[in-house]
């Protein structure tokens, strides 16, 4: 059976229903997947009746933002309590961020370019279909990014720097384990280029953190990155996750497609213990 348990919706920024993500991992073969939007669990009120009716089995969870080491890092949070009011907090808290560095954006460029105002965009409501978010869809639509990197290029040109900070990754964790569910890191080999001598001294530092995992098997991940990653998984008893980060093609560059499919990871090679796994 074949897995990917790092998956999103258009509850968060992907271009895909839940009932298209389960017609696609049907297609593909995959036996067993998660929905880990960023900052919420709306999808699952559809996902779970439908992953059901598909005989496709589904583990419950989210990706959550973070701050680790001054730089946003990534939780995936499997199996807690949905209605946890820390978990929900905590959510709010990194949308507000998001929703921040978008307003201050707009407001900069507001000054250059006159098609874009603070006003149009408070009113702008996002096509789901697109993907992304309200910002990027904003933007998009008088043709001044194409592609995530360049809305990041943007933030970056612009010095926009939101007033609010994600939580850090360490309380994050914490958060998760006291709403009963497993912290698992998300694909560090990417935030950190696949450069082990950043990667490996960071291992052990988010362990003593309380993380319960890695997700070793990730699309960007180097066979090297991925065998450091599994090997010490395996040597301190900890989970071994997979996940194509897929969005519906949204986030999919020239040198890299974000699919489920892409890389395709047996159950048999992933620890999920203790994770409860529905259907």
């Amino acid at each position: 059976m074949y897995a990917d348990l790092h998956i999103h919706s258009h509850y968060s920024d992907s271009t895909r229903s839940p009932k298209e993500i389960v017609k696609k991992a049907k297609e593909l073969g995959i036996g067993l997947l998660c929905v880990s939007d960023h900052n919420t669990t709306a999808a699952y009120n559809e996902l779970i009746p439908l992953c059901k009716a598909n005989q496709i089995k589904l583990i419950r969870g989210a990706e959550i933002s973070t701050s680790f080491e001054g730089k946003e890092f990534h939780v995936l949070a499997y199996d807690f309590d949905f209605e946890n009011k820390e978990i929900i907090d905590i959510c709010k808290q990194c949308d507000s961020v998001y929703a921040e560095i978008d307003l201050e954006l707009i407001k900069k460029m507001s000054v250059d370019y006159k098609e874009i105002s603070i006003k149009e965009f408070n009113s702008y409501n996002r096509n789901l279909k697109n993907g992304g978010w309200k910002g990027f869809d904003y933007l998009k639509s008088k043709s001044l990014v194409n592609n995530v990197p360049s809305f990041f290029k943007l933030v970056s040109d612009y010095h926009v720097q939101p007033k609010s900070s994600f939580p850090s990754i360490e309380y994050v964790i914490n958060a998760i384990h006291k709403a009963n569910g497993k912290a698992v890191i998300a694909h560090i080999g990417e935030n950190m280029k696949n450069n082990l001598l950043e990667i490996v001294p960071r291992l052990k530092t988010l362990k003593n953190m309380g993380a319960d995992g890695f997700e070793c098997y990730y699309t960007t991940h180097t066979e090297e990155t991925t065998n450091i990653l599994v090997d010490f998984c395996q040597t301190n008893n900890m989970l071994i996750t997979v996940g194509n980060d897929d969005h519906g093609g949204f986030n999919n560059r020239s040198n890299v497609i974000y699919e489920m499919g892409a890389i395709k990871v047996d159950f048999s090679k992933l620890n999920v213990k203790d994770i409860e796994i529905l259907g």
